[in-house]
C-alpha cells in the first residue's frame, strides 16, 4: 500500500444504461465497446491508467494534472463530434470530473477521499462537459487551461464544500489531419442475404464487425462507421494501418477455420492517407471518396494502399509491389500498392475487377 499525489479522471457514458435494455445482449457488448475506446484511447494518449471498468466508464489516474486536463478535453471533443457508434446506436454523450489529492494505491486499485468525491460529483455534470474540483484548478497551466467557477457543492454524505469550476472549451475541430483510413468491403452480402435465415444474417454480420474490433485492439486505430457489409477504421500511423489489415486477413483465417455454421469472410481493403473531415453522423471528405475508389479498384481479396500510405511505411514496404488498376466512373488513380500474399509474383502488374 502507498500514497502518491495523483490526479484522478472519472468518465462515464450518458443515458447508456437506456440503450442497453434495448438491444439485444451481444449488440450490447459491441455498443459499450465502440461507445467506451474514445475514453479509453484519450486516457492512453495521454500517459494516464486505466483503473478500472466502471459499467459505463472508466476511473483513471494521472501523473500530472495537465496531461489528465488534455485526456478530458479530448474526450469531451470526441462526444461533441460524434454523435452515433460505428454501428449506428445514438450516442447521448459523456461526463467528466477530475479531482488532485493523495491516493493511496492498492492492489492496482485506488482509495481513499480522493477517489470517493469524484464519483459523488459525476451526477452533477451536465453532458459533455468536464467539471473540477478546486485543487486540480490551483495546480493547472493557467496558459493552457481556461476555467469557469461553477458553485461551492457539497455532495451528498461528504463532510465539507467543494469549489467545482468547468473546464471552458477550446473551439472543437471537425478536421482530423494526415490520417490513414482504411475501408474493408465484406464480399457475398447479397448472395448470402437470400440464402441465409435473418438470425444467422445477423449473426455472420455481427462477426464481421467484431473481426474489425478485435483486429485494431493493441493498435493507434478505431473502427469509425460501419455501413453495411463496409467497415471504416482510422489509424494514426501507415505502419498500423496494414498491421490491422494483416490481423483482420489473420482473423479472417481463423474464423473460416473454425466456424463452419456460418459462411465464410473474405473481403478486399484499400487505405489512404489524408485529411478526415468529422461529421456528427459519420466521417465525410475528400479523403473517404479517395479511399472508396480506390476500394472499387482493387480485385476481390486484395489490399491495396496509395503512394502517400506506401512511403510512409516502415516495417512492411517490401510487402507491396506496384499495380495498375483501372479505375470505376473516369475517377484517376495515382500510384498504387498491392500486398504480396504467398505464393504471388512480385514482378507482375494487375488490373482490378
Amino acid at each position: 500500500m502507498t500514497t502518491r499525489t495523483l490526479t484522478v479522471l472519472l468518465a462515464d457514458l450518458v443515458g447508456s444504461s437506456a440503450h442497453v435494455v434495448t438491444i439485444p445482449q451481444d449488440q450490447a457488448v459491441s455498443y459499450l465497446h465502440d461507445a467506451l475506446l474514445p475514453i479509453q484511447q484519450a486516457v492512453e494518449n495521454h500517459t494516464g491508467t486505466i483503473i478500472k471498468f466502471t459499467g459505463d466508464g472508466y476511473l483513471a489516474t494521472f501523473d500530472s494534472a495537465g496531461q489528465a486536463l488534455r485526456a478530458a478535453e479530448e474526450i469531451r471533443n470526441h462526444f461533441l463530434r460524434q454523435k452515433h457508434t460505428p454501428a449506428g446506436v445514438s450516442l447521448d454523450g459523456v461526463r467528466v470530473v477530475l479531482n488532485t489529492a493523495d491516493i493511496t494505491v492498492e492492489d492496482n486499485d485506488i482509495l481513499g477521499d480522493g477517489v470517493a468525491i469524484i464519483a459523488r460529483l459525476e451526477k452533477s455534470v451536465p453532458t459533455n462537459q468536464v467539471y473540477v474540483t478546486q485543487a486540480v484548478r490551483e495546480v493547472a497551466d493557467d496558459a493552457e487551461f481556461t476555467f469557469e467557477p461553477v458553485s461551492e457543492m457539497r455532495p451528498r454524505g461528504w463532510h465539507r464544500s467543494v469549489m467545482i469550476y468547468q473546464l471552458v472549451s477550446v473551439e472543437t475541430s471537425f478536421i482530423d489531419p494526415s490520417v490513414y483510413l482504411m475501408i474493408t468491403d465484406l464480399h457475398g452480402l447479397i448472395t448470402h442475404g437470400e440464402a441465409l435465415a435473418a438470425a444467422d444474417m445477423h449473426r455472420w454480420m455481427l462477426a464481421w464487425g467484431n473481426l474489425h474490433r478485435e483486429a485494431v485492439s493493441g493498435l493507434k486505430g478505431r473502427v469509425r462507421q460501419f455501413i453495411a457489409d463496409m467497415a471504416l477504421v482510422t489509424f494514426s500511423g501507415a505502419d498500423d494501418a496494414v498491421q490491422g489489415a494483416l490481423n483482420l486477413l489473420a482473423l479472417a483465417d481463423i474464423y473460416n477455420r473454425d466456424r463452419t455454421d456460418l459462411p465464410p469472410i473474405h473481403f478486399k481493403t484499400a487505405i489512404a492517407n489524408g485529411d478526415l473531415i468529422l461529421s456528427p453522423t459519420g466521417i465525410v471528405g475528400r479523403l473517404v471518396n479517395r479511399t472508396f475508389d480506390l476500394l472499387n479498384a482493387s480485385p476481390r481479396g486484395s489490399v491495396c494502399i496509395d503512394s502517400i500510405v506506401y512511403r510512409q511505411l516502415h516495417a512492411y514496404r517490401s510487402r507491396f509491389r506496384p499495380v495498375q488498376l483501372a479505375p470505376e466512373k473516369d475517377h484517376p488513380l495515382d500510384e498504387v500498392y498491392q500486398l504480396i500474399k504467398p505464393g504471388k509474383p512480385s514482378d507482375t502488374s494487375e488490373t482490378g475487377v
